[in-house]
């Protein structure tokens, strides 16, 4: 049986700090972005899994949005598709002569040399349809298209899929599957088009994991049913016993998190990360679980505080 709790904070941006280099530069080099998760894994040691630096713009990059970096992260600028039809007409990128993906992919098989765990991230079809059409625009065709809506999402997890296949390809025992933009539709909308795709998507990888950021508790019910999941990444909105208790279909997953990566671990006190991750923990006990932070860590996030959430999980070892 593996120890409680496995630790997996989402740091590795931290790393840049420890190498003094541009948040552009590990996203645009995989030999930069490898040497500041190195950096990360030698000053924290103890982390049980690692993942590349988190960038949700990769797959919108790679079918041509324009970009730019803002407070030291890419950000798309344009919503390049009008409707269905340009998004359906987007040809399906080689994960391996694609630039931005090529990156990740380098990334992954230099981690996976490691004696850890190594994950990957890569979006999920909302989140990238988000990108191209606008999440406005989106959430309105959903309402009132729900047909077009799906046509959207299956054209997305058309490309998506074959970079996510090279990311388990070079390495990657857990793929992370992000999907922030789900919070912008209900429930209903969720169970009637959004989970057709995500299920479809994550039927042909390895023990995938869904993660969605903010208030995911009236979308709980649904994620307990998924059937390829094998677990749920969840933001410091959610209370993981609570949430046990109340959809025993959870117990079914691996729950992972949850963290709240800025008011504990970025402007929090090593106390206060004490505490948090004590909560958490104690009421975790004898669950399918892994400690981590509820989203990516920013660069800036005291080193005191990542060593404190890992110092506090180790003492419930031994």
């Amino acid at each position: 049986m593996s120890a409680f709790p496995l630790i997996a904070p989402l740091a590795s941006g931290t790393g840049i700090r420890l190498t003094k280099t541009a948040m552009h530069a590990n996203i645009e080099d995989a030999a930069t972005q490898t040497a500041s998760i190195n950096a990360y894994l030698a000053r924290f040691p103890q982390v049980d899994l690692v993942f590349p630096i988190m960038d949700t713009s990769v797959e919108a990059r790679a079918v041509g949005c324009p970009y730019e970096f803002k407070d030291t992260v890419p950000v798309i600028t344009t919503h390049t598709c009008a409707d269905v039809d340009a998004v359906e007409a987007l040809p399906i990128p080689d994960p391996f002569v694609t630039e931005c993906m090529r990156v990740n992919i380098a990334v992954v098989q230099g981690l996976a040399a490691a004696p850890r765990g190594v994950g990957a991230f890569c979006l999920g079809p909302v989140t990238l349809a988000a990108h191209l059409m606008g999440i406005t625009a989106l959430v309105r065709i959903a309402m009132k298209q729900p047909e077009v809506f799906e046509r959207v999402l299956d054209h997305c997890v058309l490309i998506i899929r074959p970079y996510a296949r090279a990311l388990v390809d070079a390495g990657a025992g857990t793929l992370i599957v992000l999907e922030p933009q789900v919070n912008a539709f209900s429930p209903r909308i969720y169970e009637r088009s959004i989970q057709a795709a995500l299920e479809d998507m994550a039927s042909t990888l390895p023990g995938p994991v869904l993660h969605v950021c903010g208030d995911t508790n009236p979308h709980l019910a649904a994620f307990a049913r998924t059937a390829y999941f094998r677990g749920l990444s969840l933001a410091a909105k959610v209370d993981f016993r609570a949430a046990l208790d109340a959809h025993p279909g959870l117990k079914t997953k691996t729950l992972i998190g949850n963290i709240d990566p800025v008011s504990v671990m970025l402007n929090g006190t090593p106390e206060l990360v004490r505490e948090k991750v004590s909560n958490l923990l104690d009421g975790m006990r004898g669950e399918d679980f892994i400690l981590s932070s509820g989203c990516d860590l920013v660069p800036d996030t005291p080193l005191s505080n990542v060593e404190m959430l890992i110092d506090t999980a180790l003492r419930y070892r031994s």
